[in-house]
């Protein structure tokens, strides 16, 4: 499906409960377009409740190396876990990136194109589990980015196996940020192990201080 302009009320700067950084506008929980949602009982069953904070450092990383990375319009961005998608609509309005936006639970996807809506740009959803994103489906995937997605233990042993599948479909570039609990640092150590991996903590002080650490994973050259 993709996601693209549907008519809603208009966002302006500054209004209450709206976060305006890095070229994209986006909602909190306490907005009236939010609560909206939730009363036609849009409710997320798997953390999809909010904007997750580790997505801003993701989206830094990003336009850091977006020469070095060539993102644009050639680039298939996957963004898993994509929850509310701002990281989603931000590789695609200021990026250019194709964008999939991939999620298990389907409750997500309207807060997805609410904020598709609101900042003009269209990216495609998938519903999907990590453990069913196939080779096919990660064929012509280029970079691969997910925030705050391994907060469970179960979580560690499927999603290396992802990052196992994607590089052996030559996804160029896997970056998963998360602030710092158990089950990701064991993700990460399994990875500097396996592949070419490192960790890099990043800060950031808007849209208000914030640190996270990011699993940056090259694949082959």
């Amino acid at each position: 499906m993709t996601l693209s302009d549907t008519p809603i009320a208009k966002i302006r700067r500054g209004e209450a409960h709206t976060i305006h950084t890095r070229g994209i506008t986006l909602l909190r929980s306490g907005h009236r377009e939010v609560r909206r949602l939730k009363r036609a009982n849009h409710v997320p069953s798997i953390h999809g409740n909010k904007v997750w904070n580790s997505s801003f450092l993701i989206m830094d990383q990003l336009t850091r190396e977006r020469r070095a990375l060539s993102l644009g319009p050639d680039t298939h961005l996957m963004d898993i876990g994509c929850g509310w998608g701002p990281l989603s609509i931000f590789a695609a309005k200021r990026l250019g990136c194709r964008v999939t936006a991939v999620d298990a639970d389907e409750d997500v996807f309207p807060y997805l194109e609410l904020h598709a809506a609101i900042n003009k740009t269209s990216v495609t959803t998938l519903q999907k589990r990590f453990e069913n994103l196939t080779k096919a489906l990660l064929a012509d995937v280029d970079v691969i980015t997910g925030a705050d997605i391994c907060f469970w233990d179960e979580l560690t042993p499927v999603l290396f196996n992802l990052i196992r599948r994607a590089l052996n479909q030559r996804v160029r570039r896997i970056i998963i940020a998360d602030p710092g609990r158990s089950p990701f640092y064991e993700l990460a150590q399994r990875c500097e192990e396996k592949f070419d991996a490192r960790l890099v903590e990043r800060r950031t002080q808007t849209p208000r201080e914030l640190s996270a650490e990011l699993l940056i994973i090259d694949g082959p050259r």
